[in-house]
């Protein structure tokens, strides 16, 4: 079964005072459109750090919820914890990590449907070639992937700080090859909302299905158009 998951934890980026940036907003709409538009067998788990709470009983009934507790909490060095041993994904399965900032539009069941080893997405600015970028992360557990991305946060985090500033990318690029891109293997599926919504006078291209709001605006800067409307409740 495939493990979709997210991160949420206190002091992240979306540990505001404006109720419109709520951490526990993005994360149930994230995992309604996951429920909508993915037809393979999945489980939705959220690793939420200490004083964390989503307030509503019963409202998340698909989703389960799962320690975060990683050895380092700068930047989003604690999505790497998806790679952990605690994190109770075990060797041979098939982890897909999703920001909660992005907008699903469409099906997700080519990508869902990834069964290699470990995929990310390129970066969408151009001249940047095969720079990886951590937003939308498959991968397949197994002892060398761990070796390679958890151990050495792991062994040394404050080392792991001062190499990566708090970028995940970065360690996914220096600590494993990235044998797929989902721009390579799905053209169109992984759009970015600055790149390719907004320079199509906000009309979203016919084959998107994930849209990256990599820095601003968010989502919810974006709710008066209406793709945004149809896909992000």
């Amino acid at each position: 079964m495939l493990n979709v998951c997210c991160f949420l934890w206190q002091g992240d980026r979306w540990d505001a005072d404006d109720t419109q940036l709520d951490g526990p907003i993005y994360v149930r709409r994230l995992a309604r459109a996951v429920r909508r538009n993915l037809d393979l067998p999945h489980r939705f788990v959220v690793f939420t750090g200490p004083g964390v709470s989503f307030g509503v009983p019963g409202l998340m009934k698909y989703v389960e919820f799962r320690e975060l507790s990683p050895p380092s909490w700068m930047g989003c060095l604690p999505k790497l914890w998806a790679f952990s041993r605690r994190s109770g994904f075990e060797e041979g399965d098939q982890v897909l990590s999703l920001d909660i900032d992005l907008v699903i539009t469409g099906s997700l069941n080519d990508i869902g449907g990834y069964d290699g080893p470990f995929c990310v997405r390129s970066k969408f600015a151009p001249g940047q070639g095969y720079k990886a970028d951590g937003d939308i992360v498959g991968f397949r557990v197994t002892s060398d992937i761990r070796e390679q991305i958890w151990a050495p946060l792991l062994g040394a985090p404050r080392a792991a700080e001062r190499e990566t500033g708090g970028r995940e990318r970065w360690w996914f690029r220096k600590k494993q090859a990235c044998e797929d891109r989902w721009q390579d293997l799905f053209p169109g599926q992984v759009i970015s909302y600055k790149r390719h919504v907004r320079t199509n006078r906000n009309e979203l291209p016919a084959n998107a299905r994930i849209v990256s709001c990599h820095g601003r605006p968010r989502p919810h800067e974006l709710e008066g158009l209406q793709w945004v409307r149809n896909n992000w409740r």
